[in-house]
């Protein structure tokens, strides 16, 4: 293979081995490389870096492939728990939502005693 111009195909065949064994066999790219060369016989550790880089891509490809697909039924969910008759349901849903989005509403609650006295000047 040494000198020859891999197919994308070929490309991305190593590509899903080198996803394979460094999400589900844990490898590292130290030990893939090695691998790769015993393997492909391919002496281009440049190529073989370049494999590992490209399973991480699809590693968060196929994340956010996933949660896209999540992302539909939760909001459909959120939306019945918003419509419910009981306000105890809507107040949770409204909770998830600011919590999901980073405002997270904290009670506070202080009790006060003794006399107050404001004044707002003359």
């Amino acid at each position: 293979m040494a000198g020859n111009k891999l197919s994308d195909k070929e490309i991305k065949e190593r590509v899903k081995k080198a996803y394979d064994l460094r999400y589900n066999e844990n490898y590292t790219q130290e030990r893939y490389v090695k691998w790769a060369k015993e393997y492909y016989g391919d002496k281009s550790e440049q190529q073989f870096c370049q494999y590992f880089l490209k399973a991480r891509d699809l590693y968060e490809e196929t994340w956010k492939d996933l949660l896209e697909k999540q992302l539909h039924p939760a909001t459909e969910e959120l939306i019945r728990l918003l419509a419910d008759e009981n306000p105890k349901v809507r107040d949770a849903a409204v909770a998830k939502i600011f919590k999901y989005t980073g405002n997270e509403i904290q009670k506070i609650q202080a009790e006060v005693k003794g006399d107050i006295n404001i004044n707002f000047g003359d």
